[in-house]
């Protein structure tokens, strides 16, 4: 590991405390210039700012002045105007229409007001001019209203010649409810005369008072974020903080009084003046709008001082927070912060030249008393120690490395580098290394490299190196403390092999913790399973578990790999997209060199296509035996047929010839004996043909043709035993049934057996009932014809259901029990499915499902048998 010179941090220590020695005593100097220095400059910036505050707040006041006085003024000139030209003399329709011609010219050019009425001396609304968004609109006649009740109807009547009516300012109403956009508003009214002298009615300006708040913010811009304009209630009409504005608008209790109720009353008391609290500096003045409109004009209304105040007034207030009375230090550091930075730093300088002097002559004599305790150290390492200087020269080794290298002191000391232990393919890449130790910042401190020792063998060593400084804080050489990692690393590279081998591997390779929970599986599991590993990690193999292999398998392998034993055998498991597949498995466990189990490991292979394999040897097994004795049987029933048939036609050829004679014809016990012989032989007769007919099957003729003629063909033919059986038919066919491909002699031979078969199951019945049903199937193969044959009789044993199809088999006294194996075999030449089932509530249910489509008839068992009897 590096090794960090002890000396540095002293040193510079020493240097910091001799620096400081000298710049703290010249920055409390400074101190004490800078402190006289703001306090002149503060009692002057607080002079200049309360004259800016009284000047600015003048400046707003002026400007909402002019502003009502420019109203006023537009107010009686459109009075005095439409008396001068007699428009109130008659007020003729004529009439009507040139004041409203005049106000929308005027609303037009003016573009300050939202309405312009003249209403008569009964509140009636004459005319009425609408300004919005740059139009002018006269309001029809219908739709003017009555205003005789409204407070600034009667208060503006109520005024002599020349007197002005002025509403407070507040926010607009339509239909009860506050107009929105927000729509500040203040009515100018005044009364109008004829020429006689008679009072007509009023003028009533509705003024957009945003152009007076406006002109307000403007005038005073140098202040707007601390300028407010107050109601006589304590109420803001404009305010930095536009949620505080309109307050006795939307019923709120916060006004001016609350929140400063001291300063309130001393604004109040005054006109207006300047005075400080604990809240801030406030500087106020106070607008009487109405006297204001009054002065403009002229008018006779003049008020006095309590007149005014009776009729409302606004305060315009500047106040200006504790906080930015106490930015003044802040506005003194911005003007003269380069003068003492300045100042600030030749004394930083200054005391750093003589502290670095005093320091320089400090280091030298310390360096020489580190260096050989640093050099004593690296003598009693276990660890390899080389110096070398700036040109890669060794200047010093500890016996470590002499005893790695098999050099001696003598030997090694003053030798360059390169030409001693680089081999010859590493010297560039050692001596690029060696030339950016001039580069602190680019010299690695960490670096591996081979070590040509004095028999020509190499030995890896990680290095890692510390730069050595003079008192300058050049760099003059290097200390490496190397570790010997060659067996390390060969060791690593044998791991790497056998990571890659197991990587590569084309069996599963997975290992768990100790309690079964996945942390490594190799690609080919992924291959295999189609898990990735960052699905299963963490997780039990139990979720490849498809649910086949027993529980007591499990906890016999737990047991086995536990107690420290390998593992065999083979799992049936699920892949992630439901496909099951075989493994075949060997689980050990991994021991750490205590022997302690640590992990399970597992090295799995697929034989899911071997286990096909296997299984497709056995059927193949099975259907070769088959085919063997189905050959043997046919050259057994070949042997029969041509042994017995020609007797048995002879004999029978007989008992019909002696059943024509009188005399045994008379007699009933011969003919009856008789009768007996001909049935016995006619029943070996059926018996050798169903033998020949099982063990050489004729090859399928297939035409089109459809289900009922085949079924009805059939019903007739095992009419006999219908009979015999006093069993009752019954046939439903489903309408539209399609045509099927398939050989219609072989079809009417299998539902002619089967329909034999289920009267004989009726036998003893007291209402013998045989149903066949024939209907259309949609199935995942495609289209089928589905017939059902149900009978009420006896029913079939359970435990014989599965047995019924094969040779020889029968439940019955009489029969070879090849009947139903010859419908199996038929129906497999048509691709066709056969099932038994119980019948509710008795007998039971034979299906037969007949694919619609065509299909090529390859019958391999047929073939097979065909061959082995041929």
């Amino acid at each position: 590991m590096p090794i960090t010179p002890p000396p540095a941090p002293i040193t510079r220590m020493g240097l910091f405390k001799g620096f400081m020695g000298i710049f703290l005593p010249l920055c409390l100097v400074l101190v004490v210039v800078g402190s006289m220095h703001y306090y002149t400059f503060y009692t002057t910036e607080r002079s200049a700012r309360e004259a800016s505050e009284s000047l600015n707040v003048d400046l707003a006041k002026r400007m909402v002045v002019s502003d009502i006085a420019s109203i006023a003024g537009d107010l009686m000139f459109l009075a005095e105007h439409i008396k001068g030209q007699g428009l109130l003399d008659a007020t003729s329709a004529e009439d009507r229409q040139r004041i409203a011609q005049e106000f929308s010219v005027f609303a037009a050019k003016k573009g300050l007001y939202d309405q312009i009425r003249f209403l008569d001396s009964n509140g009636m609304e004459v005319v009425r001019v609408n300004y919005n968004s740059g139009k002018t609109k006269s309001v029809p006649e219908g739709d003017l209203q009555n205003k005789a009740s409204r407070y600034y109807f009667r208060e503006a009547m109520a005024q002599v010649e020349g007197g002005i009516y002025l509403s407070p300012l507040d926010l607009n109403i339509e239909g009860g409810q506050i107009e929105y956009p927000l729509k500040p508003m203040i009515r100018f009214g005044t009364p109008v005369f004829d020429s006689h002298g008679g009072k007509r009615g009023i003028i009533l300006l509705n003024y957009f008072g945003e152009r007076m708040i406006d002109d307000f913010t403007r005038s005073a811009a140098n202040i707007a974020d601390h300028i407010e304009l107050v109601n006589s209630d304590g109420y803001w009409l404009s305010n930095p903080q536009e949620e505080n504005e309109w307050g006795f608008m939307f019923g709120k209790e916060t006004r001016f009084q609350k929140l400063s109720p001291y300063a309130w009353q001393v604004i109040t008391r005054q006109q207006s003046g300047q005075f400080q609290t604990n809240d801030g500096m406030f500087t106020f003045t106070t607008i009487h709008p109405l006297q204001a409109a009054l002065e403009a004009t002229n008018s006779k209304g003049w008020l006095t001082t309590n007149e005014a105040e009776t009729h409302g007034y606004w305060k315009i207030v500047s106040r200006i927070s504790p906080q930015q009375l106490s930015a003044t230090p802040t506005f003194f550091v911005q003007n003269h912060f380069a003068l003492y930075l300045s100042m600030f730093v030749l004394i930083l300088l200054g005391a750093w030249f003589v502290a670095h002097s005093q320091f320089r002559h400090r280091v030298a004599e310390t360096q020489r008393d580190y260096e050989q305790r640093f050099r004593h150290t690296l003598e009693n390492m276990d660890l390899a120690a080389v110096a070398l200087n700036r040109q890669g020269v060794v200047t010093f080794c500890n016996d470590y490395f002499l005893e790695k290298t098999g050099w001696s002191r003598s030997e090694v000391i003053g030798e360059a580098w390169l030409g001693k232990f680089a081999p010859n393919e590493l010297k560039h890449e050692i001596a690029d290394t060696i030339e950016r130790m001039g580069s602190p910042e680019q010299f690695p401190s960490r670096y591996e490299n081979q070590v040509m020792t004095r028999d020509g063998s190499l030995r890896l060593i990680a290095w890692n190196n510390t730069l050595s400084y003079d008192a300058e804080g050049n760099v003059i050489g290097v200390t490496g403390i190397g570790e010997d990692i060659t067996t390390k690393r060969e060791s690593e590279i044998e791991l790497l092999k056998l990571y890659q081998a197991v990587e590569q591997s084309p069996s599963t390779v997975l290992i768990t913790d100790t309690h079964g929970n996945i942390e490594y599986v190799n690609p080919k599991f992924t291959e295999v399973s189609g898990y990735s590993f960052e699905e299963v990690k963490g997780h039990n193999p139990k979720l490849l578990k498809s649910g086949e292999t027993s529980t007591e398998e499990y906890n016999n392998l737990w047991a086995a790999v536990r107690a420290g034993q390998e593992w065999r055998g083979e799992f049936h498991n699920r892949k992630k997209n439901g496909e099951l597949y075989w493994e075949s498995a060997a689980i050990s466990a991994i021991r750490n060199p205590q022997g302690e189990i640590t992990h399970f490991l597992a090295v799995k292979e697929d034989i899911t296509e071997q286990k096909r394999l296997q299984d497709e040897v056995v059927a193949r097994n099975l259907e070769l035996a088959r085919s063997q004795t189905l050959a043997a049987m046919g050259r057994m029933a070949s042997m029969i047929a041509h042994d017995l048939r020609n007797p048995l036609s002879s004999v029978k050829m007989t008992l019909q010839i002696l059943g024509k004679a009188p005399a045994i014809a008379a007699n009933q016990e011969i003919n009856e004996l008789r009768q007996i012989s001909l049935e016995q032989i006619q029943y070996m007769g059926d018996i050798l043909s169903d033998m020949l007919t099982f063990s050489r099957p004729d090859a399928l003729k297939s035409d089109w043709i459809t289900i009922d003629k085949v079924i009805d063909m059939a019903a007739s033919i095992s009419q006999r035993r219908l009979d015999e059986s006093n069993a009752m038919l019954n046939i439903n066919y489903q309408a539209g049934l399609p045509t099927l491909y398939g050989d219609a002699t072989k079809l009417r031979q299998v539902f002619s057996n089967l329909i034999s078969n289920a009267a004989q199951a009726t036998e003893g019945v007291l209402d013998p009932r045989i149903d066949i049903d024939a209907m259309l199937e949609l199935g995942a193969e495609g289209t089928a014809i589905r017939v059902e044959i149900r009978d009420n009789g006896s029913g079939v044993n359970p435990d014989e259901m599965e047995k019924l199809f094969e040779p020889f088999f029968t439940t019955r006294a009489k029969g070879t029990g090849l009947g139903l194996a010859i419908v199996k075999r038929i129906l497999d030449q048509h691709l066709a499915g056969i099932t038994l089932e119980a019948s509710k509530p008795q007998g039971a249910c034979v299906i037969v499902t007949l694919p619609v489509t065509p299909h090529k008839t390859e019958n391999t068992e047929f073939q097979k048998m065909e061959n082995a009897t041929s």
